[in-house]
């Protein structure tokens, strides 16, 4: 799992990262069940939450080697996008509350554009919708962090 995290996070080949995430979303979907109940693989929700969700999801687009020019780094992305809503189906408030509470603040993410993030989420909007918000929120961090942190 650790490999295949970061595989995802990091490799050079943006598509070798793509199917990555996309296993990743694979397993969420077979192997978790929604919000709280019985999972078939004990310790991957947390996994999944605390790991994929931050390192993946978060951290790995705030490096700026995660070009928003390059067609496959949006192809990328959109994935990292759905692999968001995916947790949030699945997960629920487990989810949000890890991301909202240790992911966002770590790279300094004001509270507002957190609360903006939460609701795009909550409301289920489509795809297209989430990942031009989520393009938007990471340019944003981009912004804030001024060489503040430095995302590897």
């Amino acid at each position: 799992m650790h490999l295949l995290l970061l595989a995802s996070c990091s490799h050079k080949d943006m598509l070798l990262r793509k199917l990555c995430v996309q296993i990743f979303v694979k397993l969420i979907k077979d192997w978790c069940s929604n919000f709280s109940g019985e999972d078939k693989v004990p310790g991957f929700r947390r996994f999944i939450i605390e790991k994929f969700a931050t390192e993946c999801c978060l951290y790995s687009v705030l490096d700026k080697s995660f070009d928003f020019r390059d067609a496959n780094t949006l192809v990328l992305f959109g994935e990292i996008v759905l692999a968001q809503k995916v947790m949030y189906e699945k997960f629920g408030d487990d989810f949000i509350i890890h991301f909202l509470s240790k992911g966002l603040p770590a790279v300094h993410c004001p509270r507002d554009l957190a609360e903006q993030y939460y609701q795009k989420l909550q409301q289920g909007h489509d795809i297209k919708t989430l990942k031009s918000f989520c393009q938007s929120l990471i340019e944003n961090l981009r912004q804030h962090q001024n060489g503040s942190l430095v995302f590897r």
